[in-house]
């Protein structure tokens, strides 16, 4: 007959033994949430790489290995916070091309007007003045490259954050944003270990019972 230390015991290691133990286990019941999608459709934006998204999802909780819905849900902030970082990086670039784009097309602006009006470009040493009608459609053409590429879509993202700045503060505004979301990443991170750590000493203290009940058990 089971004696109530056994029971005990055995009540003790089941809770310990619940869930998938192998990697493969544990990653298939890790996959769940994004095989749903739920996740993905809140963050990524239209455009954006989901497959990209999908593979740090999958990176940072195997890595970070959360268990239960409060560290997955820590989880899925510190992805978020890491694939907005990244948008903010993007959209940086994406910025600063465009505006370089913009000062390339002022001046072949200029060139190209100078073909018909080289009399009033002569004292421009800085500047290509075009006397030819190849030279001419080859700047007329850059000029239109030059263009596109300040509107094209991979820039948007730059231009929407210069469309909501105030007063030309687009690059101060995104690194306003970053280091606000680094610092919520740290916390967010912070918070997790702390959880983490926690857990672990009441699985350690667990085990540690039930050793000693099965222990005391035998004797």
């Amino acid at each position: 007959m089971t004696s109530e230390r056994q029971k005990s015991a055995n009540q003790a290691n089941a809770r310990l033994s619940t869930g998938p133990k192998t990697p493969e286990g544990k990653a298939v019941v890790r996959l769940n949430a994004i095989r749903h999608g739920l996740l993905a459709r809140d963050v990524v934006l239209p455009g954006e790489d989901a497959d990209a998204f999908e593979d740090l999802w999958n990176r940072v909780r195997t890595s970070l290995s959360p268990e239960g819905p409060v560290e997955e849900f820590l989880v899925d902030r510190v992805v978020n916070g890491m694939w907005r970082l990244r948008r903010s990086e993007r959209a940086e670039t994406a910025l600063l091309h465009s505006r370089l784009q913009g000062l390339k097309a002022d001046r072949l602006e200029i060139e190209v007007r100078s073909y018909m009006q080289v009399g009033s470009y002569k004292h421009h040493a800085s500047l290509t003045v075009i006397t030819d009608e190849a030279a001419h459609a080859a700047a007329s053409e850059a000029l239109e490259c030059a263009r596109d590429e300040q509107h094209r879509d991979e820039v948007l993202l730059g231009r929407a954050i210069e469309a909501d700045a105030k007063e030309g503060d687009s690059f101060a505004k995104l690194s306003r944003y970053e280091r606000t979301l680094e610092r919520s990443l740290l916390r967010t991170l912070d918070d997790l270990h702390r959880i983490q750590e926690r857990r672990r000493k009441r699985t350690a203290s667990l085990i540690s019972d039930a050793i000693t009940l099965d222990s005391e058990a035998t004797e």
